[in-house]
């Protein structure tokens, strides 16, 4: 089976700061795949290199087998490629419903100011309800988001994502600021992103016990440079990660 993304020898630089330096990566279809490291690590501008924010010094990147490397992040999500950020950026004000219909709007190139016919309008209705039902929000529907606890808000901005029809979702720290509770809520729901919806994700994310119990594969980054590559069993293994910046957070 062929890798659905792929990086190669990507690289990028700020002045004499070697942010990214030669990463190629491989993440496999309908796998969650994990990046790890330190703050500084890379993993951030590593996103951003995929996902079209910033051009690439070198190095090009793949999506199922064409080259997009510099696509707009615009272009990447009509071809299938979504991100979600550490921060939500759901519209506070207005229902789940409508923050998910805006977003289907938006996917099929509707001008917000143009009112819908009255089946199109019911289509995106039934649409962003099957969205907020994937994620477990369809009996909040008619909520304000803001009456959303910070959970809930994440699994919003995931129904808001699958909007786009995404079949790669890249998480920019989906479990921070969480509690407990909270944390398990959406490892669960990435769970189900690809066993139910089929998808792929990558996962940016400090919280090890959870990367390790949801990841199929794991890279491990250090000062712009991929150190371990492989399954949970052999990265929580590598006495090199362990030494090189974990400290044993990896220890059963």
């Amino acid at each position: 089976m062929s890798a659905l993304l792929q990086t190669t020898g990507l690289s990028r630089h700020f002045g004499g700061l070697k942010a990214v330096q030669d990463v190629s990566l491989s993440v496999m279809p309908r796998t969650i795949h994990a990046i790890l490291g330190p703050n500084g690590a890379g993993k951030t501008t590593l996103f951003n290199l995929i996902t079209g924010a910033i051009p690439p010094a070198s190095g090009c990147v793949s999506f199922d087998g064409s080259n997009v490397t510099g696509w707009t992040p615009e272009r990447l999500a009509g071809r299938g490629i979504v991100r979600t950020f550490q921060r939500t950026s759901v519209f506070l004000e207005l229902t789940l419903r409508e923050n998910v219909a805006l977003a289907i709007r938006s996917s099929r190139g509707l001008n917000f100011s143009i009112r819908c016919s009255r089946a199109d309008a019911a289509e995106i209705a039934a649409e962003a309800h099957q969205h907020l039902r994937s994620v477990g929000l369809a009996d909040k529907a008619a909520l304000a988001a803001k009456q959303l606890a910070h959970g809930s808000q994440r699994a919003l901005d995931v129904a808001i994502g699958l909007a786009l029809k995404p079949r790669l979702i890249l998480m920019d720290e989906p479990l921070a600021g969480m509690s407990k509770g909270d944390r398990h809520g959406i490892g669960e729901l990435i769970l189900k992103l690809r066993e139910e919806l089929g998808l792929t994700i990558v996962l940016v994310e400090h919280d090890v016990g959870m990367v390790m119990a949801l990841s199929d594969a794991i890279t491990v980054m250090q000062n712009g440079k991929v150190i371990a590559d492989g399954p949970p069993a052999v990265i929580r293994e590598s006495a090199a990660v362990k030494s090189a910046y974990l400290h044993g957070s990896f220890a059963s």
